[in-house]
């Protein structure tokens, strides 16, 4: 956007007049008459400087007018150095666009530093995006020829940074000196809100082209991790159910053995009941034999002592023999008693 100052006008030259001569090199932003000057505002500078290459210019049958820059006071000058190198500025900026933790500053300032030394990062976590200034043009290039950009996991949207001059609307604005715009002035304003919406409209859909395929490739990664879950799952499912039919066999293999020991015991128990009945009768048995043995051991010994008793009563008989036969005296006794004591 230049401005350029026609000189020597006829009075009767109104904004419309000049305004319309004017749109032959280029868009007009903005123009006003005040006495004998006319304030001409360009949207380009090419086309700018082109007006003022073909001066002077015959606007009415009045005469020709002189075109020159627009003078402006040192603290303008100024300004301008300050919004030249704030357009430097933007040339190595860019916009980050990505979720509240991936837009930290110290993670931001972590990742792009490879690319480059970075002068200023500005986060803002409510629109989830964030404005990264490198010192150089270099860095911002790096930055930029990076094919996609992940931090934390999960990809960054890096763009250009993009914004609307308001200081130059403002200024253009402030040129003029009456409170009621004229139409010239209406209509220009128009194209120009008429254009920066096409422009916004263009960013909006790039924006969105490149929303839509960030989406894409998320849900391709999305749809390929789900895939990859439930191959997971379904090979964890059928490793569980060769496990469950192996524990089961185990199972009913285990209860036929239960099974058997408990058929084994039974049988055990049968033995040892009938050891127990054997025991049993073979005590009884024993007891009957220690019994008969008493029983005979007694009778044996009655019938010892009888003996002993009858051989003693024999020895003392013999003795009486032998001295009744060795004494002279015979004595005569029945013979009754002694085949009696010998019976006994």
């Amino acid at each position: 956007m230049s401005t350029v100052i026609l000189t020597g006008l006829d009075s009767r030259t109104n904004s419309d007049i000049a305004e319309k001569y004017c749109q032959k090199y280029g868009r007009i932003l903005n123009c006003y008459v005040k006495s004998n000057q006319c304030t001409v505002t360009f949207a380009d500078k090419h086309d700018a400087e082109e007006f003022i290459r073909s001066s002077p210019h015959r606007i009415d049958s009045s005469g020709n007018v002189n075109a020159t820059w627009k003078k402006t006071l040192n603290r303008t000058s100024s300004h301008q150095q300050q919004q030249q190198q704030h357009a430097d500025n933007n040339n190595c900026r860019l916009t980050v666009h990505g979720t509240r933790e991936q837009l930290e500053e110290k993670n931001l300032i972590e990742y792009f530093s490879r690319f480059g030394h970075i002068r200023m990062c500005l986060p803002n976590a409510t629109q989830t995006a964030a404005t990264i200034t490198f010192d150089d043009r270099l860095g911002y290039e790096r930055a930029l020829k990076e094919s996609r950009h992940f931090l934390n996991g999960r990809s960054l949207i890096v763009e250009p940074y993009k914004s609307i001059d308001e200081f130059e609307s403002n200024k253009r604005m402030k040129l003029s000196d009456s409170k009621q715009p004229t139409s010239s002035n209406v209509i220009s304003q128009l194209e120009y809100e008429k254009d920066q919406l096409i422009n916004e409209q263009s960013r909006i859909e790039d924006h969105y082209q490149e929303r839509m395929k960030f989406y894409e490739y998320e849900n391709f990664q999305l749809n390929e991790h789900l895939k990859k879950q439930h191959n997971d799952f379904t090979h964890q499912v059928v490793h569980y159910q060769y496990l469950l039919k192996q524990s089961l066999d185990e199972i009913l293999s285990k209860d036929q053995q239960i099974e058997q020991l408990k058929k084994e015991n039974k049988d055990i128990d049968d033995l040892l009941r009938q050891s127990l009945h054997d025991n049993e009768q073979q005590q009884i048995q024993l007891k009957k034999r220690e019994d008969v043995h008493s029983q005979t051991k007694r009778k044996y010994e009655e019938l010892y002592k009888a003996y002993i008793k009858l051989k003693d009563n024999c020895g003392t008989q013999r003795i009486i023999d032998t001295e009744i036969a060795s004494s002279t005296i015979t004595i005569n006794r029945p013979k009754s008693t002694i085949d009696n004591v010998r019976k006994k």
